[in-house]
């Protein structure tokens, strides 16, 4: 099992589901090639992502489009940095979700199907070429970072908050479907997290290019960092309680706090120019 904040991320980062494993092991695409993996993974983010989330903004929103999914005003460099730097700040935090997912004990069907999907992603991991490493970088960052932030975050989380008057609550409900949604077990609280995370930078900036920008940072620069270094994501199998010093709880809540504070702040100069 995956027991590192590293090796969790990368698994939440790879777009490869439990679900998806299912699937491929149920029609007998177990041994597909990683190339033609990495095609399906692309095709799926096209489909069942990007292309329903802009048929929404089409029909509900028509002519105002891009202002109705809050993509019509760029965020500038530093909204989009201060989100990156947010995301980054939570990682201690999302490192404890693991702690307590890890302590779910998982039945033996989903622990081989985990198993697998460690597997699977391992062989998409593997980068001996430019051409590979960018085409993952499209695959596990942009289209991730595009897709799922127009739905759970654009789409979802804006008509859950309608609906319930509740900008909290809307972000949790649907970072909490966005976590079911893959049907990965071993990470469903730290996607979870993640996609809490996401939910408050957009309802803290209105502008749903911060989360994407920061989502797909968050998955590119782990992909990076294996291509670049050529490290082995079954390598990290040291115990999560030795990844997590416990002081960075508190420094990690206090630096998101004045990171939140600077993002209202550029928010306000942002609505003024």
């Amino acid at each position: 099992m995956l027991t590192t904040l590293f090796s969790g991320l990368l698994m939440l980062a790879s777009g490869m589901s439990l679900a998806d494993i299912m699937e491929m092991a149920q029609s007998g695409m177990g041994a597909l090639s990683p190339g033609l993996t990495r095609g399906l993974l692309a095709t799926q983010h096209l489909l069942v992502f990007i292309l329903p989330g802009l048929i929404f903004g089409l029909v509900f929103y028509q002519g105002k489009f891009m202002t109705g999914l809050n993509l019509d005003i760029p965020p500038g460099w530093q909204l989009s940095i201060l989100g990156i730097f947010f995301l980054m700040a939570a990682y201690p935090l999302v490192n404890l979700s693991f702690l307590v997912n890890e302590s779910i004990p998982l039945p033996a069907w989903a622990d081989k199907f985990e198993s697998q999907a460690e597997d699977t992603l391992k062989a998409i991991l593997t980068m001996n070429t430019p051409v590979i490493f960018i085409f993952n970088l499209i695959i596990i960052a942009i289209l991730p970072g595009i897709g799922e932030e127009l739905i759970f975050r654009g789409i979802l989380q804006k008509q859950i908050g309608l609906l319930f008057r509740s900008p909290v609550a809307a972000i949790w409900i649907a970072a909490f479907i966005f976590s079911a949604i893959h049907l990965q077990f071993e990470g469903f609280l730290p996607r979870m997290a993640l996609g809490a995370v996401l939910g408050y930078l957009y309802y803290w900036t209105g502008n749903l290019w911060v989360p994407i920008i920061a989502h797909a940072f968050n998955n590119g620069i782990q992909v990076a960092l294996i291509y670049v270094t050529g490290m082995d994501i079954s390598n990290f199998d040291e115990e999560s309680s030795d990844q997590l010093q416990w002081w960075m709880i508190p420094l990690s809540i206090t630096i998101m706090y004045l990171i939140y504070r600077s993002i209202l702040k550029n928010r306000n100069v942002l609505e003024q120019t």
